[in-house]
């Protein structure tokens, strides 16, 4: 394939996609796609979650701890020279996305917030939330002790998953992630739409009868997509019947162009499930033909 029918292809399907978006966040499948009952306005009021920081010693010692109100938080040290070069690592991811937020490495108390309300709202108060912090030693801890997920499982795929957490931090490669096999979510944008589809992921991963078989499932080329699309749909549906710190039509935007990301890689290019990787002129073709289904589908709402 060319470069240029690669590009065409992605673009077409992306536009083509429109249709399929706008259905697949529809309120009405979110439920069932997830295995619990719709979020209704009456219902989706934000809990009184409260943050709980803490630092990677207290970590240690309250690993196995139940006391939490809510999902621990640690938040990582000032390192000025490590984030600088985060930064400008993120800057293709900044431009794909198309917003200066993305991959900064400097998370708000706001975002940490919002993402810490779906979480205690979808009553996931393990999950364990990274802000911009690399750790090894703790999600090593984190693997070995998650009981949800078999051994078989966790000492293979979750090996490699904590080999690439360890060899390619997001600390300074970025790349908001829901980890399965640790139990963690790594934020390192100051958007909560990004930490909404991670922890959407997260809801989706505890609703599995077979957990550890469902996460390896989704690291494979393609079948990955699926959970993509069911964190989209979830992240899209909170932020519509909740909100979050920004306008529905700027969640849109950021949700539907790294969804586009991610399939253009899967389908026509090449790069890891969580689209850091933006080397593919399909990943790009893709984020903007998401761009473009979100203003497609802002406008129709508008009318």
């Amino acid at each position: 394939m060319s470069t240029h029918n690669g590009v065409f292809g992605a673009s077409a399907l992306m536009l083509a996609m429109t249709s399929l978006v706008g259905c697949v966040i529809s309120p009405k499948d979110r439920g069932a796609a997830v295995g619990r009952q719709e979020v209704t306005t009456e219902s989706a009021s934000r809990p009184n979650f409260r943050v709980t920081l803490v630092t990677q010693k207290q970590s240690a010692e309250r690993e196995d701890s139940q006391c939490s109100p809510g999902p621990m938080i640690e938040r990582g040290e000032d390192r000025p020279v490590v984030d600088t070069a985060g930064r400008i690592l993120g800057i293709p991811r900044r431009l794909l996305l198309w917003d200066k937020r993305v991959d900064n490495h400097q998370v708000s108390e706001e975002t940490v917030q919002q993402v810490g309300d779906y979480l205690a709202s979808r009553g996931l108060s393990d999950v364990r939330i990274r802000v911009n912090q690399y750790d090894p030693s703790g999600e090593w801890r984190r693997l070995r002790s998650n009981s949800e997920i078999s051994p078989g499982w966790k000492y293979t795929v979750g090996l490699l998953k904590f080999a690439e957490y360890s060899l390619l931090p997001g600390r300074l490669f970025g790349g908001d992630e829901y980890n399965p096999f640790t139990n963690s979510l790594s934020l390192y944008s100051d958007s909560a739409a990004l930490g909404l589809v991670e922890s959407a992921y997260a809801l989706d991963i505890h609703h599995r009868e077979l957990p550890g078989t469902y996460a390896a499932s989704q690291e494979l080329p393609w079948i990955g997509l699926w959970h993509e699309v069911l964190a989209t749909q979830e992240a899209m549906d909170y932020a519509t019947h909740v909100g979050t710190s920004d306008p529905l039509y700027r969640d849109r935007h950021t949700l539907y162009a790294r969804y586009g990301m991610i399939m253009g890689d899967a389908l026509f290019g090449f790069g890891p499930a969580n689209g850091i990787s933006v080397g593919g002129v399909a990943g790009i073709a893709g984020a903007v033909g998401g761009h473009a289904a979100a203003a497609i589908q802002n406008q129709i709402n508008r009318t």
